[in-house]
């Protein structure tokens, strides 16, 4: 039987040999042994791709390992399922395939890492313009001109009024300035910035009141023109130096209460709308 087979082997070597001829031959050994080549370099290109780490793995490098093959859920919240091969089983098509996958995956978190500090400078950018926006109304010039126009409208209140018929030029002067004064400390202390309605409430309902209340005691503080021209410029200028200490003494005693009733009324107020 032995002696069959070697003859078989005998007649089919020099059939292959005629067949694809000495050419023929070599040309398959050179084209298998290319074939080998070509699936390395392949094989190479999946690992460089793929994270390399130069170090012996940790444990908690295994632990990760591990888990790659457990049922887990992507970053879009889809199901990834167990993988059905191992690192040292990869062929080069799933090494890329691989890599490719755990980029993204990386990709993706970097994103909604990213996402959420753009929110977070959205939200501060708001903050400092809200910021930048208050202090530009609050600068002296505007406010300055706010403030005029306050004393103006308030002045122009009181003139129309029969009950204000009783103070003089520099009364009217120094309450409708005296009012101006505290309208500036309750927008700066509530750093509120009131429409032309909310400004004309507060003309209208809540400054006449504090205004009648400091009239009918600056006669007392003031015992003299002179003493009220003098209260005329500090509401104007705030300046305290402008009074003597007697006359601050007697006009804190009539501004203190009238102060404090209007903080009580102003504590209550709700800015309205048109």
């Amino acid at each position: 039987m032995a002696a069959k087979k070697i003859i078989v082997l005998t007649l089919v070597v020099p059939i292959v040999l005629g067949v694809l001829g000495v050419g023929g031959y070599y040309g398959y050994n050179a084209l298998m042994k290319q074939e080998a080549n070509n699936n390395k370099d392949l094989e190479k290109f999946g690992l460089a791709v793929l994270p390399q780490s130069t170090t012996a793995p940790s444990v908690a490098d295994e632990k990760e390992r591990q888990a790659i093959y457990q049922q887990s859920t992507g970053v879009l919240g889809t199901t990834q399922e167990v993988a059905t091969f191992a690192d040292e089983k990869l062929s080069p098509t799933q090494k890329v395939i691989r890599g490719l996958m755990s980029d993204k995956e990386v990709l993706l978190e970097e994103k909604k890492k990213l996402n959420e500090d753009i929110d977070t400078l959205k939200a501060r950018i708001a903050e400092l313009e809200e910021y930048k926006r208050l202090n530009q109304h609050f600068a002296p010039d505007k406010i300055s001109e706010e403030l005029a126009k306050v004393k103006a409208r308030l002045k122009k209140h009181l003139l129309n009024s029969t009950s204000a018929a009783r103070f003089n030029n520099r009364q009217i002067e120094i309450i409708s300035g005296a009012s101006a004064v505290e309208y500036d400390k309750f927008i700066r202390r509530n750093r509120m910035i009131l429409s032309d309605f909310q400004r004309e409430e507060l003309v209208s309902i809540y400054l006449p009141e504090f205004a009648f209340c400091l009239g009918d005691g600056v006669d007392i503080a003031a015992n003299s023109a002179s003493e009220e021209r003098k209260l005329v410029r500090f509401f104007e200028e705030r300046d305290i130096t402008l009074l003597t200490t007697a006359l601050k003494r007697d006009l804190d005693t009539v501004l203190t209460p009238c102060q404090e009733a209007l903080h009580e009324q102003l504590a209550k107020y709700t800015p309205g709308t048109p």
